[in-house]
């Protein structure tokens, strides 16, 4: 037996102490104080290990902690954005009902100042053919429209009636080629006819070199020939050109009106008194 102890005994200790510190790791802190010196000591000696231990512990819990929380954030942060993005959506609806309010109620108050009856239409479609000027609004025959009937806006004239369908009218713009009307200049009271070019724009026609017409003055629709409401501004002259030869000025005038950016007209009832004759052009 001392043989044995003799032999073995750095194996024995070194097991006992392995088994001694087993303990101590298995045991909390707290529970030492309560134990023998032994172990009392043993504790002491290894609490910078516990230490560690629970400083570890408390670091994990506290990133795991962190995490779960940056994650409900993100996913309030996305129900915000989502909110947001709705509220935004609203708005903007609300904002383009109280434009088409205003813009319908503009529209009303100038039918009262156009003689004779009007209809209202909206604006649903635009002629994209490189030969003709024109856009297409949803009233036709139905509510009594007719080739060659006027179509203005409280800003302008448009154009007219071209062809006629049930709940759809075709109108020829007023820079499109086959469109020709009476006209006067607003400050100088010169008469002349308004075609169009195709080009976006319209000439005078029929102006003398003597008559009075200058860039920036103002074009109204005469009324004379029936074909739109007198007082109706067609655009401003934007040149007027004398030539060297020739009988008549070279003027251009520009539209008082976006068409690209029209939404509602006016359609006025009234037959012209100058048969219309765009169709067969």
């Amino acid at each position: 037996m001392k043989s044995f102890l003799k032999k073995w005994w750095r194996l024995l200790a070194a097991v006992v102490l392995m088994v001694a510190v087993t303990q101590l790791f298995l045991r909390p802190p707290a529970a030492l104080q309560s134990i023998g010196p032994l172990r009392g000591y043993g504790a002491i000696l290894f609490r910078p290990v516990y230490a560690t231990v629970d400083f570890l512990h408390r670091g994990v819990a506290s990133v795991w902690g962190g995490y779960v929380a940056l994650t409900g954030v993100a996913r309030e942060n996305e129900e915000l954005r989502r909110e947001v993005a709705a509220l935004r959506e609203t708005i903007r609806s609300d904002r383009e009902v109280l434009l088409e309010n205003r813009r319908l109620k503009e529209l009303l108050h100038f039918s009262e100042t156009v003689p004779g009856r009007t209809v209202g239409a909206r604006v649903v479609g635009h002629d994209v053919s490189p030969w003709f000027q024109g856009l297409f609004i949803d009233v036709g025959g139905e509510a009594g429209v007719e080739p060659g009937m006027a179509v203005v806006t409280p800003g302008g004239g448009v154009g007219r009636i071209h062809k006629v369908y049930r709940g759809l009218s075709e109108v020829i713009l007023l820079t499109d080629g086959r469109f020709a009307a009476d006209v006067i200049i607003e400050r100088s009271r010169v008469r002349a006819i308004a075609e169009g070019t195709g080009a976006g724009v319209c000439s005078l026609k029929y102006v003398s070199p003597t008559q009075d017409v200058v860039a920036g003055d103002r074009v109204l629709f005469s009324g004379f020939d029936g074909s739109m409401p007198k007082g109706i501004l067609l655009g401003t002259v934007v040149s007027a050109q004398r030539p060297r030869e020739g009988l008549f000025q070279h003027v251009r005038v520009v539209s008082a009106v976006n068409f690209l950016a029209v939404e509602e007209v006016l359609v006025v009832l009234t037959r012209p008194t100058i048969p219309f004759r765009a169709d067969k052009l």
